[in-house]
């Protein structure tokens, strides 16, 4: 199975430091800078978060970056708590169609019951899962059948017609920790992600997945969401890595600590342990330090391009085959990947390409 990869845009304030220190904001210059250079660089597409408190909506920010470039698509993170699962429907056929072959879509649960509730979601964990797939289950439908009546739990449909239908199938990627979670994705998604761990935390979780699997009668890609520090040598490198986190602020270390402790996400706190233990070098080039201010995947691979290489080999051995990466900042961290590590995955795997947009003018 050939490699996919893919990187992240920033939809908030992003800068050489985390938790503290000068920030460059999300202009629709930026992002859409950092999209045409990830396509440069040959990732196909990029994850954008789905963050309500962050400085943009991750949708309307997504397809007005969409608007202004070419090439590399966009995974767009969306929160089935948020959305009216018919009139979602709508809205990514629509995208698809305007952007071919650019959209996909990251299925959200929602992992902070506080954060959730801020915005009228107050839904338990399991509720959500179930309330997930009936989103999915809307969506599919209606992208493929003449008329959808739909009778779940959290959405109903009587007579729902969409037309046109989308030409071709908008990926669904799907993530979670938890035993629903991992049901779920071998159900229903085309890709099961993770966030990073070691390769032995990496290997017991795709042992449960494909035990999933294998009850569902099907089988789902496997993606990894992970940072990335590379440098010409593993001294600068990991120089980098120290210096991503100098200027973190105590309070600010105190603030996210207090907010992940209310999370319901195992995947979250599997991410905050990490970070927690008596070293922040949780493996071999495996580094947790950008947990230390950072919600979600909180691990980054630290080192030279052949060690960097290395890891990633190690993960797709277990049978990884799309990574999602990202670094600080992210635009000059991807263009620093795709020169350094890029070519060493092309050399010895057929790597996927940037959507060709030949004749398509992007909105400036």
């Amino acid at each position: 199975m050939s490699l996919d990869l893919l990187w992240f845009c920033q939809l908030a304030s992003d800068g050489e430091f985390i938790g503290g220190g000068a920030l460059r904001k999300p202009t629709p210059a930026y992002l859409a800078s950092l999209v045409e250079t990830a396509s440069e660089m040959g990732f196909s597409s990029l994850l954008t978060a789905t963050n309500f408190h962050a400085e943009h909506d991750a949708w309307t920010a997504s397809i007005a970056t969409l608007a202004r470039t070419q090439g590399a698509g966009l995974l767009v993170a969306v929160r089935p708590g948020m959305f009216n699962a018919a009139v979602f429907a709508k809205m990514a056929a629509t995208a698809h169609e305007l952007f071919p072959g650019r959209l996909r879509l990251n299925i959200v649960t929602g992992s902070n019951p506080v954060e959730n509730a801020m915005y009228g979601d107050h839904d338990d964990h399991d509720a959500r899962y179930r309330r997930t797939r009936e989103f999915i289950e809307v969506m599919r439908q209606l992208w493929s059948e003449p008329v959808v009546d739909y009778n779940g739990d959290f959405f109903q449909t009587r007579g729902a017609l969409l037309a046109p239908k989308p030409s071709s199938p908008i990926p669904i990627y799907l993530g979670g920790h938890s035993a629903p979670a991992q049901q779920l994705a071998a159900e229903l998604a085309d890709v099961y992600l993770l966030w990073a761990d070691t390769v032995e935390g990496v290997r017991a979780r795709l042992a449960t997945m494909r035990a999933c699997e294998d009850a569902a009668a099907r089988r789902v890609r496997y993606g990894l969401r992970c940072h990335v520090i590379v440098r010409e040598t593993e001294a600068e490198a990991w120089a980098a890595a120290d210096r991503l986190i100098s200027r973190v602020d105590p309070a600010t270390r105190d603030a996210f600590i207090s907010a992940a402790s209310k999370t319901d996400s195992e995947g979250q706190r599997r991410q905050l342990a990490l970070s927690s233990g008596p070293s922040l070098v949780v493996e071999e080039n495996l580094w947790a330090g950008v947990g230390l201010a950072r919600t979600g995947v909180g691990l980054a691979i630290v080192g030279d391009p052949a060690q960097v290489e290395a890891k990633l080999r190690a993960y797709q051995a277990l049978g990884i085959s799309t990574f999602i990466l990202s670094g600080y900042p992210h635009l000059e961290e991807c263009r620093r990947f795709g020169e350094l590590v890029m070519p060493r995955l092309r050399a010895h795997d057929s790597v996927a390409r940037p959507v060709s947009a030949t004749g398509v003018a992007p909105v400036t």
